[in-house]
């Protein structure tokens, strides 16, 4: 008996000793403000968790084994931890440091293998152009003094171009990033220049002479509808009458919105109330979080409008302009906003106006 009892504490100091904690190390990376750093894993990412408020991290939808961290201020002196698990069963966790110059902004999971990035020039007068080898599911940008998105009625070219008055504050280096449907990753730098030497740039292989290199959209509304469908949208009485926002003089409001097919057509007016022409610079419309106080590119998703009808870059004094634009079918997130931002060009009239999805889900049928 007693021999057995003595056995019994062995076997129990035994499993003891083999159930021991042991560390697993930790993969170093390092962020900053002005570009976007992207992990790309082998399967989809199932949970992602960042320690502090120093850096944000995203699961972008469309992607979902791509995982983007970018800093939340201009400098943090502590490191911090990121932890991701993927599907079938990977964890993986990254110390994350500050580092003005980031020699590395991708890395391939799990061997930490990354893309050198090609540099792009641009400026604020003229468009440059990426065209893809094959359609664009998802784009990213690094910081928000570029402006970024597909081209219209295209599947495969991204448009960029510095925004008015960025240049004093353009860094010293941002970077464009992109996916396509077949899962490929592509990663640029982007730089300023006066006069950039080439304003199109052919991603990949280079392709014969004379061959098409553009994806179009395919026809969303059929040729004989869309006259007719539109006239309808633009024409329609209004039925949203408590949506928008005035900022010095000039109205924004969501007059109607209606689906047709997996189309959303939005119907939006802007009223400039003041006898100065307001030129608008840029509208963006973008998904972002409710509660993050000071935003950055990584917490903010583009969504990528299909056509426009009606719009115009001017309304003179004292006028006002009405204009239909077209989604793709879309909702929003509980903790999120779709956000309408309107820039006017050398002037601080700009306009913030958020949308939530329970102003989505009431849609009008056409």
């Amino acid at each position: 008996m007693k021999a057995l009892f003595l056995n019994i504490i062995l076997l129990i100091v035994a499993v003891s000793a083999t159930a021991q904690i042991r560390p697993v190390e930790s993969l170093p990376i390092a962020v900053n403000y002005s570009k976007t750093i992207h992990l790309i894993f082998p399967s989809a990412v199932k949970y992602s968790q960042a320690v502090t408020d120093f850096v944000a991290v995203d699961n972008p939808e469309n992607v979902p084994h791509i995982l983007r961290i970018k800093a939340n201020s201009k400098s943090f002196s502590k490191q911090t931890t990121v932890s991701v698990a993927t599907e079938g069963g990977f964890f993986y966790s990254f110390n994350v440091s500050y580092a003005d110059s980031l020699e590395q902004t991708n890395y391939f999971l799990p061997g930490m293998t990354s893309i050198n990035p090609d540099t792009v020039f641009i400026n604020e007068v003229s468009q440059t152009h990426l065209i893809a080898p094959e359609k664009v599911i998802y784009i990213d940008y690094g910081d928000t003094c570029i402006n970024v998105s597909k081209a219209e009625n295209t599947e495969n070219i991204i448009r960029m171009i510095a925004r008015t008055g960025s240049v004093q504050q353009f860094p010293k280096q941002t970077n464009v990033s992109f996916a396509t449907e077949s899962g490929r990753f592509f990663t640029f730098n982007v730089d300023y220049r006066d006069k950039p030497d080439a304003f199109v740039y052919e991603v990949g292989e280079k392709k014969p002479e004379k061959k098409a290199n553009v994806i179009l959209t395919d026809n969303i509304i059929p040729a004989g509808e869309r006259d007719d469908v539109m006239n309808r949208v633009y024409n329609a009485r209004r039925q949203i009458f408590n949506k928008g926002i005035v900022r010095n003089k000039i109205v924004f409001s969501l007059n109607n919105l209606h689906i047709y097919d997996n189309l959303l057509l939005f119907t939006f007016e802007i009223e400039n109330k003041s006898r100065l022409p307001y030129d608008i610079d840029y509208i963006r419309y973008y998904i972002v979080d409710r509660k993050t106080a000071k935003l950055t590119a990584s917490q903010e998703v583009d969504q990528q409008a299909l056509f426009s009808e009606n719009y115009a870059p001017r309304i003179e004094g004292n006028d006002k302009m009405k204009y239909v634009i077209a989604f793709d079918k879309f909702t929003i997130p509980d903790d999120k906003f779709f956000r309408i931002e309107i820039n006017e060009k050398n002037g601080g009239r700009h306009v913030l106006f958020d949308l939530e999805n329970s102003d989505i889900v009431n849609v009008s049928e056409l």
